[in-house]
């Protein structure tokens, strides 16, 4: 969904000449922290409702209402005005079954003039239907994200009247960072942080990385380290909202549970953005669930730690498929330093966008980063549980070939393992996971051993067989940038289309068919309207890649866009 992915784009002015400010800091104030998880209707496949780990949330965000410029509300939440309500019910029946809080989401990028209709106009109506809705639904809040088109006079008379018609619902609002260069906090949220519970910073991308005009390469949720050239950071934007009058302990951090790379050759932080430097990834696109999930670009080899922003980042050697070699993310260190931060300082937590791209089914332990915002910011001195993974999953390989094994292990500082094989024959494996399959065909099983945790391991079955794999494929196109690939092979778990400039942009898997189990993948590229043939790449269950050239229909149509 393109409002999601644009949601807080909260540095549109950041090409701007690049200018000094200062900020003020107040005393730490005891808090009691927050962890908010924003849980999506469209993302819910990523993220079963049962599958939640409610011990690393307080609150749970269920997006999102629309507002209509009538002061009515859409209630489909992104899916239809059937299956998002029920959804919406189960999840606030779940957390309240976990004793946590369910908050209604509001609003997003791009609603701004509906819900300025709304408040202008029909104000009264409106903050009726916000709270009959809440009710309705089982909800015990709702975070108030009017983000574009703001009349803040007007906001700050809504969110007194929402606080007069629901005394003891809980109320929330994000707002944007602050670039230490030029911009500063709005002089009506103090007043607006008054009568809310919980006042939230986006503290992540867009919002904090830029590419040119002066911009170094940065990073998502840089904690610290802001300067001219990356001018945010949490730490300076949250001292800038306690200057304007917010109370510390009302205060929370943002981060998201996605990826960012820069692409032009940058390999790390701190370094050029200019000559067309690129940032790829982001919401939807990058998901941590994806970056460490099976075959994802995660590699601890290439992990380094950036002391004075408290982030992990990978410096790969060569291009993932967005053509980056530098990629900012979140990791269990990163979580546990923002959740010291915010005790340490009085601070009151964390939102986090969106839990759904958080969970990774490959790992033995799917919801680590939630279980590293337990420890972080709700019981420090909780216990965390080792998990490892084998990133390449199961695999297929010709007698004789090679391959690197690599490990994801989590719950712990070391992340080494030890390498061996279950099955005698089977060729062999050194210390670094390199693994030499066997002479002969045989099925054979890689085993990683946590250094940490011996108790725990991870195999990955390797294929070692002459068998050629030729799926076939069939492209149809309904809009000028919608294309669809169906996979006539049940086996194929990803694909993505390579571009005459060499870099490939994934697809995105839509569904299963019925009966043959194929799957059917998307792609919301803009392809030439004359159509043309394209190489796809597709990838396995156990790894195997082949490459295939696809034509791409043309599409003749109307302004619409629809083909005809």
């Amino acid at each position: 969904m393109a409002f999601f992915s644009d949601r807080r784009r909260r540095l549109q002015l950041a090409a701007a000449a690049l200018g000094l400010a200062c900020g003020a800091s107040a005393a730490a104030q005891a808090a009691t922290q927050w962890v908010m998880g924003y849980y999506v209707a469209y993302q819910r496949d990523l993220y079963p409702p049962q599958a939640i780990d409610w011990s690393g949330l307080t609150h749970i965000v269920m997006g999102r209402l629309k507002a209509n410029a009538d002061g009515t509300l859409a209630l489909d939440f992104d899916w239809d005005a059937t299956n998002g309500p029920a959804l919406a019910k189960d999840i606030a029946q779940r957390a309240h079954a976990a004793g946590k809080k369910a908050i209604l989401m509001l609003g997003g990028a791009g609603e701004g003039a509906k819900i300025r209709s709304a408040v202008l106009n029909h104000r009264a109506a409106f903050v009726a239907n916000l709270v009959a809705t809440m009710k309705s639904l089982g909800y015990d809040g709702i975070d108030l994200d009017w983000e574009d088109d703001i009349d803040w006079a007007k906001f700050q008379s809504f969110v007194s009247d929402l606080r007069a018609a629901a005394p003891t619902a809980i109320l929330t609002a994000p707002m944007g960072t602050i670039n230490l260069n030029y911009q500063s906090v709005e002089p009506h949220v103090a007043a607006i942080a008054a009568k809310l519970d919980r006042l939230s910073i986006m503290s992540y991308a867009p919002a904090t990385a830029w590419v040119g005009s002066g911009w170094l390469s940065w990073f998502n949720a840089p904690l610290a380290g802001e300067k001219p050239t990356t001018p945010v950071s949490i730490a300076s934007t949250l001292q800038r909202y306690v200057a304007a009058g917010v109370p510390k302990a009302k205060l929370a951090m943002g981060t998201s549970f996605y990826a960012i790379c820069y692409t032009g050759g940058v390999t790390g932080p701190n370094q050029s953005t200019e000559n067309g430097v690129a940032i790829r990834g982001g919401d939807n696109d990058f998901p941590l669930s994806k970056f460490y999930g099976k075959n994802g670009v995660y590699n601890g080899s290439y992990r380094f730690w950036s002391a004075a922003a408290s982030e992990p980042y990978l410096s790969l050697p060569t291009a993932e498929s967005h053509g980056c070699r530098y990629v900012s993310y979140e990791d269990e260190a990163a979580l546990l330093a923002k959740g010291a931060f915010s005790r340490q300082n009085g601070y009151g937590g964390i939102i986090v966008w969106t839990i759904n791209q958080g969970y990774v089914t490959s790992h033995s332990r799917p919801n680590f980063l939630t279980e590293a915002l337990r420890k972080g910011f709700i019981a420090p001195n909780a216990t965390q549980t080792v998990g490892v993974s084998v990133m390449q999953g199961d695999s297929f390989l010709s007698p004789g070939a090679q391959k690197r094994f690599d490990a994801l292990v989590t719950g712990t500082t070391d992340r080494t393992v030890s390498w061996s094989l279950v099955e005698t024959g089977c060729g062999a494996i050194d210390g670094a996971g390199r693994y030499t399959a066997p002479s002969t065909q045989k099925i054979c099983t890689v085993r990683a051993k946590s250094v940490a945790d011996p108790t725990k391991t991870a195999t990955a079955k390797v294929t070692v067989s002459t068998a050629q794999w030729t799926p076939s494929f069939s492209v149809s196109r309904s809009g000028t940038w919608w294309v669809e690939v169906l996979a006539k092979d049940a086996s194929v778990a990803s694909m993505s289309v390579r571009w005459p400039n060499g870099t490939n942009s994934p697809l995105s898997l839509q569904y299963r068919q019925g009966g043959t189990n194929y799957p059917v993948f998307a792609a919301n590229y803009e392809f030439p309207d004359a159509g043309g043939t394209y190489p796809f790449l597709a990838v396995s269950t156990n790894d195997r890649t082949v490459e295939s050239k696809l034509k791409v229909p043309a599409c003749a149509h109307g302004a619409d866009g629809i083909c005809h």
